[in-house]
């Protein structure tokens, strides 16, 4: 079933919850995670460490709310002994109150149910037939071994868990027709209410879930009156504290008994240390333990649906364990008649592991063509460079997660990319000296990289952009510069890096187009000026024509009008001789 959500467009790549996954059952592609169900151990470490909050409880409350609707049963609410870390040791009675608010028939503390499997615990430490015993009130531990360490589930106390024994204590108490709703700081507590064989817990809420429904109501559990729970006060209570399990065993052996002279007890929290102890027994090099287990550092008072999301397990201890030594009526609750009996079975895994020579192939398409290339920095989340290949193999992982094999891959497009750059790269740092430069300035300068990295950047260039650029701590725009003594024109730019207080200058050698522009310039001018000659003695010829073909256009006028008047008169005089 699945419980944990993962929003993608908040998932950022950072492999956060990978690095802090103890069993890797999370799978990465198309750049975002996947929380992988059949592995997952449920120990909300992914949903905690998520800096993007990109991960959230998926969980829907409403079925307990129906409960509540439903006048013909009766719903009890059972408190985790670690609601004090959430909720405040001033609220231990109030809560009660707030709690039958929000429809409640009656509120008890789960501490009876720790106290039924402390006195089972004893009882099975003292028969001394298991080699070692791991507690079982950490579902997320009991599904570690399940599924991780199989061969070692006969390791685990064969004893139901507080929840599942307070939920029987319940049951017997009101009746059939009651429902439990168990309240606790854990997700694994959700899948293992679902899965129990006996189902003597109908729901589970988590101590946020429960925050977050005071508040939809408007209920403020520092301003309700006390209450009243249901059951009487009891010692497990300190049960949610590192050792609190041991100290509870320890006070109801009997003053007689040498289980401890067989058995040593030990508390081991958090699944990293968990995970390491497994190996260790599972190599047989661990016997006659009673061992504390719980997958949060802190124990239960720092699960991962607490209300409250500071991590502060030492004072948060202090605080329960000052809490029951002020508990002066604590009392002997009533286990005879409970089947505390949990037949665990092994859940194992199955994953498809590759060859030596599968696991050699994927390595070397990062370039790990030996071990000695192997860093196992774990940036990519996983523990060794073997490890993820495994994880690439089983479609878990993408080959290029690998940080120091990408930076490289940057660091070298980025070399040659400055290395076949044709324009001139120099950075300078705030003090004004050359940080760094590439093949083109070291040819523009006539020296070697390591003869110019250190010195004033004014031995060079026009130090006053870059100055300006640190200064102010701001990019300075192209613009044309002139360096006369360097016989060449640019186009240079400076471009402010803040994170490493630099500035970079990229200056666009634009020698030979500004020579040419210039030539081309010359040529018009001179074309110009030799056109301009050609029109001013086109002008003057045209107008000495005008003036020549004027006087020749005169003079046959008036030769023309001689003719015609000498052709008119000598007409008339012909006439006047025909008359006559």
């Amino acid at each position: 079933m699945k419980y944990i959500n993962v929003a993608k467009a908040n998932c950022k790549n950072c492999y956060k919850c990978l690095k802090v996954c103890p069993v890797k059952s999370i799978k990465y592609s198309d750049n975002h995670v996947e929380v992988l169900e059949d592995g997952c151990i449920l120990c909300g470490r992914c949903i905690r460490n998520c800096p993007q909050k990109a991960k959230t409880l998926i969980h829907d409350i409403s079925f307990v709310k129906d409960l509540l609707e439903d006048t013909s049963r009766k719903t009890v609410a059972a408190l985790a002994p670690s609601y004090i870390s959430s909720f405040g040791k001033e609220n231990r009675y109030k809560i009660v109150s707030a709690l039958k608010r929000l429809g409640f028939d009656g509120v008890e503390e789960t501490a009876v149910g720790a106290h039924a499997v402390t006195k089972e615990y004893a009882r099975i430490l003292e028969e001394g037939k298991m080699d070692n015993m791991l507690t079982t009130c950490c579902p997320s531990v009991v599904f570690l071994v399940q599924k991780y360490f199989p061969e070692l589930t006969d390791r685990l106390a064969p004893v139901i868990s507080p929840m599942e024994a307070h939920g029987e204590m319940v049951k017997n108490k009101w009746g059939e027709r009651t429902d439990v709703v168990f309240f606790a700081p854990c997700i694994s507590k959700i899948e293992e209410a679902r899965i129990a064989e006996h189902q003597y817990v109908d729901g589970v809420v988590t101590f946020k879930q429960l925050a977050s429904w005071f508040d939809a109501e408007g209920i403020v559990i520092g301003d309700m009156e006390e209450g009243r729970f249901g059951n009487e006060n009891t010692d497990s209570s300190i049960y949610p504290i590192f050792e609190g399990i041991i100290t509870d065993v320890r006070k109801n052996l009997a003053p007689e008994s040498t289980v401890e002279d067989r058995y040593t007890f030990m508390s081991i929290q958090g699944t990293k240390d968990l995970i390491e102890f497994l190996q260790e027994m599972r190599a047989g090099h661990i016997h006659n333990c009673f061992v504390e287990t719980s997958a949060c550092y802190g124990s239960c008072i720092n699960g991962p649906e607490k209300s409250d999301q500071t991590y502060r397990p030492i004072s948060t201890s202090l605080e329960v364990m000052r809490y029951i030594k002020s508990n002066k009526s604590a009392c002997e609750p009533d286990t005879e008649g409970l089947d505390l009996k949990w037949n665990i079975r092994p859940k194992p895994v199955c994953e498809d592991i590759p060859d030596e020579a599968t696991i050699r192939a994927i390595l070397a398409q990062i370039g790990k063509t030996s071990p000695d290339h192997e860093l196992n920095c774990g940036s990519c989340g996983y523990r060794t460079c073997r490890d993820k290949a495994i994880a690439v193999y089983q479609k878990k992982a993408e080959l290029y997660m690998c940080l120091p094999y990408m930076s490289q891959i940057s660091e070298t497009l980025a070399n040659v990319t400055l290395s076949v750059s044709p324009d001139y790269i120099i950075a300078v740092d705030k003090e004004l000296k050359v940080r760094e430069c590439n093949l083109a300035a070291q040819k523009l300068f006539g020296m070697r990289r390591n003869e110019i990295v250190g010195r004033p950047v004014d031995d060079f260039l026009d130090p006053v952009d870059f100055a300006v650029a640190i200064g102010e701590q701001t990019s300075q725009p192209q613009r044309k510069v002139n360096y006369n003594m360097r016989g060449i024109i640019v186009n240079q730019t400076i471009v402010y890096i803040p994170d490493q207080d630099i500035a970079v200058g990229f200056l666009q050698d634009i020698t030979r187009t500004e020579l040419e522009s210039d030539y081309l310039t010359k040529m018009k001018m001179e074309t110009m000026e030799m056109a301009q000659n050609v029109i001013d003695k086109q002008m003057t010829v045209a107008q000495e024509i005008a003036s020549l073909l004027g006087e020749t256009t005169a003079e046959t006028k008036v030769t023309l009008t001689k003719l015609k008047d000498l052709i008119i008169y000598e007409g008339r005089e012909t006439d006047e001789k025909s008359m006559h």
